[in-house]
């Protein structure tokens, strides 16, 4: 029977060395110093070990409204009220990272630390100041629609109540809330707090706490319900920090606790309805707190990770791998070689309400372009737009003029999910030839509907107002036209191919155009003399659902 347990228990660990291709590693410039220099280093040690992303501390809060940058401000927006920038010459230039990183396909997420005990999750001023701290790093786009930061994910770090009595759990979960809403499609990540304590005390023997017990604790002591967490985060990462010379001393104490984290932080996102949400525990890579890293340490850590239901592992910090090479050895021992996850990019073009999404630059170093598959949410909604598809253009017709950001996820044959953001402007799809008729000698103008191919064989409907465009109407949920309802409206709207207005109902033809014609006869209408028009459009298909609507175009009637 002895025999037969131990056979068991080799089998476990030889299950946990599945290397795996979800292995991170935690930069934190603020405390090594100014970090651009190195940032060709960085790369190369991602590439030789195995590293396919980077968690860089780009911003500390440091008190009510306040906290410190620690990257360089490449959006050139950075509002000196909000605090220093790399203050102590300190820090590294996000933007190059990310760009030397995803050309090593490499990815990249900002670790924002959230509040410190001088400032908890119930200061509403302070978690305000924190959502435009996050509006800084993802709403920044060069002249080309690509993001200043161009990031992978943005990590909320120290997101719970630091000491304190009046915890409420609900002011965490509800600052998550809006961060999901803010960042839209962009991966969510965040730090879990994982007390050993909380976990294993006070025996420290290895036979943990209930499930219930654990995390009921964790959200009355700290704020964070992992079971909300995993409704809103994408990715949960226990600190499962453990080492030689405090509360375990051996391989198999520690390898439990971590795997005990993942195991419960696993739990929680079933329990969520998320049960696909990727755990990843970060590991103890640095020496201090009177605890000692070493190698058995590192690998006890890493297969409690993977035996626990965790999808990978991050290591913590960078600095101390860099002056322990047997570290860096040992993590790649379970880290699949290479940079293992998809590089997703893609152009976004919509000079009139038809888009072309071309992810033809997205790559994956284990895997053709073309085998791997795309998805694409065409306005940051959070809701995909397209199933997913092979790595080919796709077209999409906008409800209506404007700006908007397009979310791109492209996955391998692995199942791994990368992303990536453009902004994107969707040109008018009306015009009005010529802009003016007199009423003395008539004529005729044209209102012209463009609104590209993709609207192709839509019905349209063409619009006037004499009073104004604002506030306007909703036709549909989500389609809101720029017209007031008048007398005007309804008159031709009601005869869109009378003696008025002509072609002002049909079908837009195979390049999404139409043309309708407006004819004012001469000298039996100069009392309107000086009246404005304004013109737009519906647009549905065949089928009757609301397809677009146009702009607000003018047109005047003079003397």
């Amino acid at each position: 029977m002895h025999r037969w347990l131990a056979c068991f228990a080799f089998a476990a660990v030889v299950g946990a060395q599945t290397p795996s291709t979800d292995v991170a590693v935690g930069v934190f410039p603020f405390l090594v110093g100014n970090m651009d220099g190195r940032i060709p280093e960085i790369v190369t040690n991602c590439q030789t070990y195995g590293i396919d992303t980077l968690y860089v501390s780009a911003f500390r809060a440091t008190g009510p409204s306040t906290g410190d940058l620690w990257v360089t401000d490449s959006a050139g927006d950075w509002n000196p009220a909000w605090g220093a920038v790399r203050s102590t010459g300190a820090g590294i230039h996000l933007q190059n990272l990310v760009t030397a990183c995803h050309n090593a396909n490499i990815r990249v997420v900002a670790v924002l630390k959230c509040f410190a005990d001088t400032v908890q999750p119930d200061n509403a001023a302070h978690k305000q100041y924190l959502l435009n701290v996050i509006d800084y790093f993802v709403d920044a786009y060069t002249a080309s629609g690509q993001p200043v930061y161009d990031l992978d994910g943005i990590a909320l770090d120290y997101v719970r109540y630091v000491g304190g009595t009046n915890v409420n759990a609900a002011n965490v979960t509800n600052f998550l809330v809006d961060v999901r809403q803010r960042i839209g499609s962009l991966s969510l990540h965040a730090y879990l707090v994982a007390s050993r304590f909380t976990f294993d005390g006070p025996t420290y023997d290895g036979n943990f706490n209930s499930y219930t017990s654990v995390t009921n604790s964790l959200a009355s002591q700290y704020g964070q319900n992992w079971q909300q967490f995993a409704q809103h985060c994408d990715v949960l990462m226990p600190m499962a920090y453990t080492a030689d010379g405090s509360i375990y001393n051996t391989y198999a104490r520690h390898q439990a606790y971590v795997r005990k984290t993942a195991e419960y932080a696993r739990q929680a996102c079933t329990a969520a309805g998320f049960p696909t949400r990727r755990v990843q525990p970060t590991i103890k890579t640095y020496t201090g707190e009177g605890e000692t890293t070493t190698t058995s340490t590192i690998e006890a850590s890493i297969t409690g990770a993977l035996l626990g239901g965790g999808n990978g592992y991050q290591s913590f910090r960078y600095q101390f791998l860099v002056t322990n090479p047997s570290w860096w050895t040992k993590m790649a021992q379970y880290a699949v070689p290479g940079c293992n996850w998809p590089r997703p990019s893609f152009t976004a073009s919509s000079p009139r309400l038809s888009g072309t999404f071309d992810p033809a630059l997205t790559i994956d170093s284990d895997q053709a372009a073309g085998t791997l598959q795309v998805r694409f949410d065409y306005d940051g909604d959070r809701l995909f737009d397209t199933l997913w598809q092979p790595n080919a253009p796709a077209t999409r017709l906008a409800r209506n003029p404007g700006t908007f950001v397009a979310t791109m996820q492209a996955r391998d044959a692995q199942g791994q999910v990368a992303m990536t953001r453009r902004r994107y402007t969707a040109g008018s799809p009306i015009a009005v030839t010529p802009n003016s008729i007199s009423t003395t000698t008539g004529g005729q103008a044209q209102i012209q509907i463009d609104v590209g191919p993709a609207g192709a064989g839509n019905v349209y409907l063409a619009l006037a107002s004499i009073s104004g465009t604002s506030p306007g109407f909703t036709w549909q949920p989500g389609f809101q036209v720029p017209l007031n309802v008048d007398g005007v409206t309804t008159l031709l709207a009601g005869d869109p191919n009378g003696p008025l207005l002509w072609n002002g109902l049909g079908n837009l033809d195979a390049q999404g155009r139409a043309a309708a014609v407006l004819t004012i006869p001469p000298a039996a209408l100069t009392f309107l003399a000086g009246l404005p028009i304004w013109w737009s459009f519906l647009s549905q298909t065949p089928a009757g659902a609301a397809a677009c609507v146009g702009d607000s175009k003018l047109l005047t009637l003079t003397l």
